[in-house]
């Protein structure tokens, strides 16, 4: 029986941006280079962060983009949709073609039961700065009409902020709504993740809306998307 509702975004929560000197030394997954005092260590530590053990080069219509992401953290997402506890929504830039065709073969993912949504036109770029936060707004509306309405997580390093949690709680969601904001540079962090399971097992002491920030997020350039 599905619990909830995850909306993810891709670039920056499970495909995580390294920083160069991580990269050059062999990547996320083997970090144990990194000494006491470096600036990097504690932000990579395993303790931290899943080790990014997926490392592909996506070729598409667009160019090519490398791919970094933890095979633990992606089989642990796609485990809670094939079990049924969530239904699980790809909200990504991503959207919907290159989804389907090369992200999902390419982390091994089913389509079958994870749903690409479709929220801006990627000719027009028409409702690419807005389509986000109505989709989840969308969502909230129609829980509330539900007799058993389902809690909603969002899960975004670059949509996830305070003015978008204002904007949701003025719909008086009906189910607690968990947003999850990541540091770019290394996706979802492992305490999200454990927040997010908590909220997933049990959201009634959660909030109306709650917005998570990883405390070491730093403003960066919009990713490029697709």
């Amino acid at each position: 029986m599905v619990r909830a509702v995850i909306y993810t975004d891709f670039d920056g929560v499970l495909n995580a941006f390294p920083d160069d000197k991580v990269l050059r030394r062999g990547g996320v997954g083997h970090t144990q280079w990194l000494k006491e005092g470096d600036p990097h260590k504690e932000l990579y530590d395993s303790v931290r962060a899943f080790p990014l053990t997926g490392n592909e080069q996506v070729r598409t219509g667009h160019g090519r983009f490398r791919v970094h992401w933890s095979r633990e953290l992606a089989g642990m997402i796609h485990d809670l949709a094939l079990s049924g506890t969530v239904e699980l929504n790809w909200l990504t830039t991503w959207q919907p073609r290159t989804v389907r065709e090369y992200l999902i073969p390419c982390l091994a993912r089913d389509p079958r039961i994870e749903r690409t949504v479709v929220w801006y036109d990627p000719v027009t770029n028409e409702r690419r700065w807005t389509g986000k936060l109505a989709e989840i707004m969308s969502r909230v509306r129609f829980e509330r009409r539900q007799q058993e309405p389902l809690p909603i997580v969002w899960i975004d390093d670059e949509e996830c902020y305070f003015t978008s949690k204002t904007q949701i709680e003025s719909l008086e969601p009906a189910a607690p709504v968990l947003m999850v904001r990541p540091d770019e540079r290394i996706g979802i962090s492992r305490r999200q993740w454990r927040l997010i399971c908590d909220f997933l097992d049990d959201s009634s002491g959660f909030p109306s809306v709650s917005l998570d920030e990883e405390g070491t997020v730093r403003d960066h350039a919009a990713h490029v998307g697709l």
